[in-house]
């Protein structure tokens, strides 16, 4: 009886949920959610609404007809354009959205040309690209549970660089000194490493374009301005534990914001957890 009452009162992975939160970069909307009886009427954005359906079938009304997005479609829908949703299939459709404001696009990503309002980029709603769609979901993911900036702006600015490009859109460029720029920011984050850098801060260090900024960063060094400065601040980490500092006092030190934070990083960084490196004295 015990055991049936817990069957009964567990949750199924069929239930439906929504999941919606802002970020500060770009000021940013996100969605994670999974529908089996909900209907959205015809209506329209006033930000570009591109996701992934992760699993199920959604039915979308777009230009004149009705399309079916199976798991992998990549939605992709302009601001103003009339659309609605609703279940393809018994089992509905699970998706993870990022709602985008166009001024935003307009001022770090696109190249000139494109100074207010907004371009109609999409022809089509739903489209397959199995390699975005990947990455799509797994950085939405990293999006939600991170916490500092630089790491969502970061994810943010490169997932938006190559949708667009993907769609022939002309993305910013510079004709900077790059060697210099590099060694710059990499000064900035090994001065700074316990602090947390927003990303406009480290382009105008080198008056690029963040999304430049980043691409030449990785480029030349091969991780992005934030990776660099994690592996800065778990190096410092490393040095405080070998010199008999606690996990704790270790983390706070060096900037990450929790010490499950650090001790993920750690791990990734240097194999074994914080407490076995210590613990190795």
């Amino acid at each position: 009886m015990e055991e049936r009452r817990r069957r009964k009162s567990a949750p199924t992975i069929n239930e439906d949920f929504s999941r919606f939160w802002r970020i500060p970069e770009g000021d940013c909307e996100l969605l994670s959610a999974r529908y089996s009886t909900q209907s959205f009427g015809r209506h329209s954005h006033d930000r570009y609404a591109i996701g992934v359906i992760s699993s199920g079938v959604e039915k979308l009304f777009y230009r004149g007809a009705h399309h079916l997005g199976a798991t992998g479609s990549v939605v992709t829908i302009s601001p103003g354009e009339i659309h609605d949703g609703l279940p393809g299939s018994d089992e509905g459709w699970m998706y993870r959205m990022l709602y985008i404001d166009p001024a935003w696009l307009n001022n770090v990503v696109f190249q000139d040309g494109v100074s207010s309002g907004h371009i109609h980029l999409f022809q089509q709603a739903l489209t397959q690209d199995d390699v975005f769609a990947q990455s799509f979901l797994y950085h939405h993911q990293v999006i939600e549970t991170s916490n500092p900036s630089l790491e969502r702006e970061t994810i943010l600015l490169e997932l938006v660089a190559q949708l667009f490009q993907r769609n022939g859109a002309s993305i910013k460029s510079s004709d900077a000194a790059e060697r210099d720029a590099v060694k710059r920011i990499k000064k900035k984050l090994e001065d700074d490493f316990d602090k947390n850098i927003p990303l406009e801060d480290l382009a105008k260090l080198v008056d690029l374009d963040p999304l430049y900024m980043i691409r030449v960063f990785k480029k030349n060094v091969g991780i992005s301005p934030h990776s660099y400065q994690i592996q800065k601040r778990i190096a410092h980490v490393q040095n405080l534990l070998r010199k008999g500092a606690s996990i704790a006092e270790a983390s706070f030190c060096c900037g990450f914001f929790d010490q499950s934070h650090m001790a993920r990083a750690f791990k990734k960084v240097v194999g074994v957890t914080p407490g076995s490196f210590r613990n190795s004295r």
